[in-house]
């Protein structure tokens, strides 16, 4: 039975402001809603907490190989299961290990001094540019081994990547041209760096690690070229949207700033509250491994199905009073933002560590800064996040901070 229910993932409303939207999702368990996809697909959506988190977890239900073919149909871990996706798996692990995050603290540390030193001699600064793109880019391409003088290019290949995984979880090619020539273009360059590396010593970073399992025969070169492409997403995208509104959010509220200053104990409560309310990634697909029946909706196997981790985390009937932040909420770290299951996201540590380091100093300074009030904040507008694209701050000198 088709829902009387209308989505349009490209509606510009959807994408800036779903939350009405999500609360409609939230009246039934599944909605069937036909040619609902760019290409005419049909469509099945989950938007309840239980439905959402089943479809991460349950492997034999839901499959993640949504690309079967064509360009997009290459060995990353969004777009493969077991077995294949288990072997994938356990080797970015090895490179994106929490055992190597929980080493980075001190260099991380030095990455953001530099990035506020930089903003601090500055009347005014888009902060996206200037720290919340900046500082992953950073970390990630260090961690590749990619030099900062090709920050310019990183930058346009990390949007392509990011681009070419939203294609491949179903965003309509003709909204990011160009992606495939900027993927195309950073996984030649992570060749030329794979290729160099090859009889050298492991210098213990993420290529390292990549090139060390290609010289045993573990991995392939295209598979070490493709994973690159998983650590640029997974230590970009998240941490990048988590920066950017979260900082706007102690900006606008002083006694949460104050009480985070006073408790820095409380800024890992603060970021996972955060990313509840405000998941970087709304949604994601899924396909159907079997059929599926909810009663009134029955999905076919291989049926397309429109998971929605956004609306999943403000399900009252998970998180009473969903819609307002809470700093004090209990179940919180209940949320979906990175993801559950075999897919949970590898760069879960980096990011909370980045996020973690990031705030911590913002704080110290925070009477610096300041919103503008004539040049509001913008969102981004593509399909399936929720982050700022433009977030202008204005920067006081010190002697005439309030």
């Amino acid at each position: 039975m088709s829902s009387t229910l209308t989505l349009d993932l490209a509606d510009p409303e959807y994408r800036l402001n779903p939350w009405p939207k999500y609360t409609q999702l939230r009246e039934r368990p599944v909605h069937f809603l036909p040619e609902a996809t760019w290409d005419g697909r049909d469509l099945y959506v989950l938007a309840r907490y239980d439905q959402v988190n089943d479809a991460l977890r349950n492997k034999d239900r839901y499959s993640s190989h949504i690309q079967r073919e064509g360009m997009l149909n290459v060995p990353m871990l969004v777009n493969r299961d077991a077995p294949e996706h288990t072997r994938l798996r356990k080797m970015a692990n090895r490179g994106f290990s929490a055992r190597l995050v929980r080493t980075l603290g001190d260099w991380v540390q030095d990455h953001v001094d530099t990035l506020i030193d930089d903003i601090l001699v500055q009347d005014r600064v888009e902060f996206v540019e200037a720290f919340t793109t900046a500082l992953p880019l950073r970390v990630v391409g260090g961690m590749l081994g990619i030099p900062l003088d090709r920050k310019a290019e990183l930058r346009r290949w990390s949007q392509g990547v990011m681009d070419g995984f939203a294609v491949a979880a179903g965003m309509d090619p003709d909204l990011a041209p160009g992606y495939y020539e900027d993927v195309l273009e950073f996984s030649n360059y992570m060749d030329e760096l794979a290729q160099a590396r090859l009889g050298r010593p492991n210098p213990g970073d993420i290529l390292g690690e990549l090139v060390a399992q290609e010289e045993s025969g573990e991995m392939t070169r295209d598979e070490l070229v493709t994973m690159a492409w998983s650590f640029i997403a997974a230590g970009h995208e998240t941490t990048m949207n988590l920066l950017g509104g979260g900082f706007k959010t102690i900006l606008e509220d002083p006694a949460l700033a104050d009480r985070l200053a006073e408790n820095p104990e409380d800024i890992k409560e603060f970021m996972e509250e955060f990313l509840r309310l405000y998941s970087p990634t709304q949604w994601l697909l899924r396909r159907a491994a079997t059929e599926i029946d909810f009663g009134d909706v029955v999905v076919p196997e291989g049926g397309l199905i429109h998971v929605v981790i956004g609306s999943a985390n403000r399900d009252e009937t998970r998180f009473p009073d969903a819609a307002t932040f809470d700093l004090d909420r209990a179940n919180k770290r209940d949320h979906l933002a990175f993801g559950a299951g075999p897919h949970f996201c590898p760069g879960s540590s980096l990011s909370r560590l980045l996020a973690e380091h990031a705030f911590a100093s913002l704080l110290r300074v925070r009477d610096r800064f300041a919103l503008d009030p004539q040049d509001p904040p913008k969102l981004r507008t593509r399909q399936g996040s929720f982050g700022y694209a433009y977030l202008p701050v204005l920067v006081q000198k010190p002697g005439n901070a309030a």
